[in-house]
């Protein structure tokens, strides 16, 4: 595929990627609080059992994302190629395993979270602390690939490209600031401290589209023009 259009390709992932980011952060901003990240077991469950329907919509636009960001990481990645070509390359596989394991991650809690959150609200309360111990379903725990990798990723992304005139100057350094939100969520979850994980969620919700869908735009004039 030519460089083109592999940017153009990318481009157009990125602008639909933005747009699900937009839903699925605005999602878990209204998510009742019991069913948000590192809410126990014996709150999480028995809630998810009685109304899942909104956190498995944000599953499967999660799921979505992370298909998306396999096409959308090597279009970016070819803008700077040409410099600290290590950083960039190293930086976009961890972003690609990322997006991989996001989707993956995200298909199985689909898969399985409604049979085990059935399971625990009707079992006994040694099936419950049997459940409790292993209920978690996903494969990304602490949130490390799909948002720490790929938050690294976008952070030497978007340094690089503050070098270059292909984007907005201000662009980039709004591509740093989601990178800090990106970051911030495995920091969130690994401590438990839900003030971060809704500052991320929140704050995403709004720099995220924006930074997707306007950087992939401008991908796909410069392949246009290429």
């Amino acid at each position: 595929m030519k460089q083109n259009q592999l940017i153009r390709f990318g481009g157009t992932f990125a602008i639909l990627l933005g747009i699900a980011k937009l839903f699925s952060s605005a999602i878990y901003v209204f998510l009742p609080s019991e069913l948000r990240a590192e809410v126990p077991a014996a709150t999480f469950l028995p809630a998810f059992a009685q109304n899942s329907s909104l956190l498995i919509t944000f599953f499967w636009i999660e799921a979505l994302v992370g298909f998306l960001g396999v096409a959308v990481v090597p279009a970016f990645s070819a803008l700077v190629q040409n410099e600290q070509e290590g950083w960039v390359k190293w930086t976009s596989n961890l972003a690609s395993a990322g997006f991989v394991i996001t989707a993956v991650g995200y298909t199985l809690s689909i898969a399985k979270l409604p049979g085990i959150a059935t399971t625990f609200a009707a079992g006994d309360p040694s099936t419950q602390a049997a459940l409790a111990a292993v209920w978690k379903s996903s494969i990304d725990l602490f949130g490390l690939w799909g948002y720490g990798a790929v938050g690294l990723w976008v952070l030497v992304l978007n340094i690089l490209l503050l070098r270059q005139s292909k984007f907005p100057q201000f662009l980039p350094y709004l591509g740093i600031l989601l990178a800090i939100l990106f970051l911030l969520v495995p920091i969130g979850t690994i401590l438990k401290i839900q003030p971060i994980l809704l500052l991320a969620a929140g704050a995403g919700a709004i720099v995220g589209p924006i930074w997707w869908i306007w950087s992939g735009s401008i991908l796909r004039n410069n392949s246009t023009n290429a």
